[in-house]
């Protein structure tokens, strides 16, 4: 008798360890308390598509499982934040398509989850083989997956570059490419960021050429083309300091705020060190590539999204509109900002804005 109920107890712990979380989940599945190189390559991916803020820490806690859920109920799969192979092949094959959200090249977070190599893919592959394509490294479409042709345009680069020709696309990589992107008189497709804060702020960024900006109208051609979570690229022509900032929503002018507290430095500065609602009159280049003029501010005010960034709130980012419209709908600090964008435009090219 003894023994049979010994028997029956040791059947059962066997059974509720299999039934157990630690026996149900599939090999390879990635889930909350886990930490590595595979929760930070998922972490990034999320990122990239916009599922998740701030950095690749490669901890999966609450933010990545809450991130994990999100994309899993908007791809139609069982919204258990278990980033299991399905929920895997799904992120990672669905991020060289178009994304919630288009991320910088380096995120700020640690030189691991900077690196690009063979087998990555997503906006920040995208956007390596862009500029790739304009130095003429590579040719054909960026298709955002890092594949044997990416790599070999990359170790061709670090050749001709003096650098150390793995075919990994770390900091010294990307941030050459950057200058050299540069040097050609072309807005680079990507910040070379994350080493430093000045680097992340988007120092090293050359002024577009007079003839690259165009006066574009915000109703018209810049607010039907902008998506919550893209990130522009800010030029400051009065210090040469330039930031990015991430577009927040959309009305009579951009809601935005700064990308990574670096960015937010990067743009006290140039406002002399301190947070003001005085405007100033900035070169803006749209997720597209195109430079345009416009106006904001560094002050943060109601909420923002980011957590991190060091600002509290979000910003304002004018753009040109009629004056009669904005004295009809913004009579004071939205026609404050037309006439910041008129005095820039004017100094650009000596043209008056009569309308």
């Amino acid at each position: 008798m003894k023994r049979r109920l010994f028997t029956l107890m040791i059947l059962g712990i066997l059974l509720c360890l299999h039934c157990s979380p630690a026996f149900g989940y599939q090999p390879g599945t990635l889930r909350s308390g886990m930490e590595g190189d595979e929760v930070r390559r998922l972490q990034q991916a999320l990122i990239d598509q916009g599922y998740l803020s701030g950095t690749a820490d490669g901890i999966f806690g609450t933010h990545t499982e809450n991130a994990v859920r999100a994309f899993q109920k908007k791809h139609g799969l069982k919204a258990d934040g278990l980033a299991g192979q399905k929920t895997q092949d799904t992120l990672y094959g669905s991020s060289s398509s178009s994304s919630p959200a288009a991320a910088p090249l380096i995120s700020s977070g640690a030189a691991v989850s900077s690196s690009l190599r063979a087998g990555d893919s997503g906006e920040r592959v995208r956007s390596l083989q862009e500029s790739l394509i304009q130095l003429n490294y590579l040719s054909g479409p960026a298709d955002g997956k890092y594949g044997k042709q990416t790599k070999k345009a990359v170790i061709k680069f670090q050749k001709n570059n003096g650098l150390h020709p793995d075919g990994i696309a770390g900091i010294k990589t990307l941030s050459a490419i950057s200058g050299a992107v540069s040097k050609t008189g072309k807005s680079a497709s990507f910040s070379a960021s994350s080493a430093s804060s000045s680097a992340s702020a988007g120092a090293g960024v050359s002024a577009p050429d007079k003839s690259e900006i165009k006066l574009l109208h915000w109703f018209d051609d810049i607010k039907p083309s902008l998506k919550a979570k893209q990130t522009l690229l800010i030029y400051d022509p009065s210090t040469g300091i330039s930031w990015f900032l991430r577009v927040l929503s959309r009305g009579r002018h951009l809601d935005a705020e700064p990308l990574t507290l670096e960015d937010t430095q990067a743009m006290k500065k140039a406002f002399g060190g301190k947070q003001t609602w005085n405007q100033k009159g900035v070169y803006v280049r749209l997720p597209g590539g195109t430079w345009t003029i416009g106006a904001t501010h560094d002050m943060p005010h109601l909420t923002g999204s980011i957590a991190d960034n060091g600002f509290d709130g979000h910003l304002c980012v004018h753009f040109f509109r009629t004056m009669e419209e904005c004295e009809e709908n913004d009579p004071n600090y939205g026609v404050s900002n037309q006439r910041t964008i008129r005095e820039l435009w004017k100094k650009l090219t000596g043209e008056v804005i009569e309308t």
